[in-house]
């Protein structure tokens, strides 16, 4: 025999109504597959921005050390020229002759230096720099 407070909740619920129904068990599939749907396109794009974070932060450190061993160069051998640096990071830089407005040599050069990774998206940093000649000596009249 059952105890009466089990058979006052019986009574309480009418006939076939023990459970849950097929459409509610639906849309609580389709609420978890959208939410489930909704994290993983979330998760996915973090990673994105991170990898993308990584590569510029790489390709910012690439341009750096080779600005730097430009700047320590002797200014006579400074050229233009470009290389690649682990198979992915494409390094250039320009070197130009700077002048005064008469069109003469100051004792500069200019140097522009571009990193391009185009392996996991085009993307490209760009970075500059001047070099004095330390041999040069502006005449004063």
């Amino acid at each position: 025999m059952k105890p009466a407070h089990a058979i006052a909740a019986d009574e309480a619920r009418p006939h076939g109504q023990n459970g849950f129904s097929l459409i509610e068990i639906m849309v609580s599939a389709v609420v978890t597959l959208v939410l489930a749907t909704s994290a993983f396109y979330f998760l996915s794009a973090q990673n994105g921005m991170g990898t993308q974070g990584t590569d510029t932060m790489k390709g910012v450190n690439l341009g750096k050390l080779k600005l730097d061993s430009l700047k320590v160069a002797a200014y006579d051998s400074l050229t233009s020229g470009s290389d690649t640096v682990s198979e992915r990071y494409i390094r250039a830089w320009h070197v130009t002759q700077m002048q005064d407005s008469a069109g003469i040599p100051n004792g500069r050069k200019k140097i522009d230096l571009t990193v391009h990774w185009p392996l996991t998206a085009d993307h490209s940093v760009a970075l500059a720099t001047l070099k004095s000649d330390d041999h040069y000596k502006e005449e004063t009249p």
